[in-house]
């Protein structure tokens, strides 16, 4: 008898967290698949579900103009006061207007509107480069500073391609000088 008490609650217990998980993936499929959306930093504000169609067209664009294929899995993408991206990036002010950080999203600076403004979409499509970019075997051979380098050349490469590709006359710069790679260095003294 007791062996059939034991079963019946281990049974009730089962139910109990298969109806759990059913309930997590019917609330994660009735909106967009985001990742990690609800780890918003103080004064961040998620944007991901109002940004959806933007960044999949950009998503798409990167799939044309590069070799990434885009997860179906949205990364999360925050709006914050300039004041506090620059304080979540830099060292001391700066004029960073987005950044990607992994396992967290894209940060964007509040005055960026990628929805209207070809250059802010560009940003925007920048960080997305950066997402897909997140341990792909390329850059596995790479020491950190050169991976580093390489990913932001890659970024800045793909982000004039929309740009070009958009029609639009403007370019984004890339400033070497911000990657003092010693591996370099010591490459080049040889």
């Amino acid at each position: 008898m007791r062996k059939r008490v034991r079963s019946v609650r281990d049974s009730a217990e089962m139910t109990k967290r298969v109806v759990v998980v059913l309930t997590m993936l019917v609330a994660c499929m009735s909106g967009p698949m985001v990742l990690g959306q609800d780890r918003a930093p103080p004064g961040a504000v998620p944007v991901t579900a109002e940004l959806e169609p933007t960044i999949r067209s950009l998503l798409h664009a990167i799939e044309i103009l590069s070799d990434y294929s885009a997860p179906a899995a949205l990364p999360s993408v925050f709006r914050l006061p300039q004041s506090l991206l620059e304080a979540k990036v830099c060292e001391e002010p700066c004029s960073v207007t987005a950044a990607y950080l992994p396992r967290e999203g894209v940060y964007l600076a509040e005055n960026l509107d990628p929805e209207r403004d070809p250059q802010d979409s560009a940003v925007l499509l920048h960080e997305l480069v950066h997402y897909l970019q997140q341990g792909h075997p390329k850059f596995a051979h790479m020491s950190s500073c050169q991976r580093e380098k390489t990913k932001e050349q890659e970024a800045y490469a793909i982000q004039n391609a929309y740009l070009a590709m958009i029609g639009s006359g403007k370019r984004a710069v890339f400033y070497d000088g911000e990657f003092d790679c010693p591996d370099e260095q010591t490459a080049g003294s040889r």
